[in-house]
């Protein structure tokens, strides 16, 4: 029987997938209103729908997609900016996917923690 952190990890590794996923299914319903037209509502259609597509990269190498998804989280950010008019920073956790998008990473953190201390690679 596996011990309370590898349990602890699968189960923070399944939360983190079921949280991206929600977000990528919210995310593709939204991108039905807002179109194609622009390259700023391409870029905004990318922010909505990419965490789970990401997520699937740690099938390959977890240190990677972990990376990947602060990386997105920072990217989603700044996009998220530059839409509003005028241009302005706006908090990250200001709306349902940059919440669930940091939710989820901090998931997938905590399960990458768990499987290091455990002795498990990354991968």
């Amino acid at each position: 029987m596996p011990s309370t952190r590898v349990q602890v990890a699968q189960s923070c590794y399944i939360l983190a997938g079921i949280i991206f996923l929600a977000e990528t299914v919210f995310g593709c319903i939204a991108v039905l209103g807002i179109g194609f037209d622009s390259m700023q509502d391409i870029l905004l259609d990318l922010s909505l729908t990419m965490a789970f597509p990401i997520f699937l990269i740690s099938f390959l190498n977890r240190a990677v997609a972990l990376a990947a998804l602060w990386i997105f989280f920072v990217a989603q950010w700044i996009d998220m900016c530059l839409i509003s008019r005028p241009p302005t920073l706006l908090n990250p956790l200001d709306g349902f996917h940059g919440d669930a998008l940091l939710v989820g990473i901090v998931l997938f953190s905590a399960a990458q923690v768990f499987h290091r201390r455990r002795g498990v690679s990354a991968t």
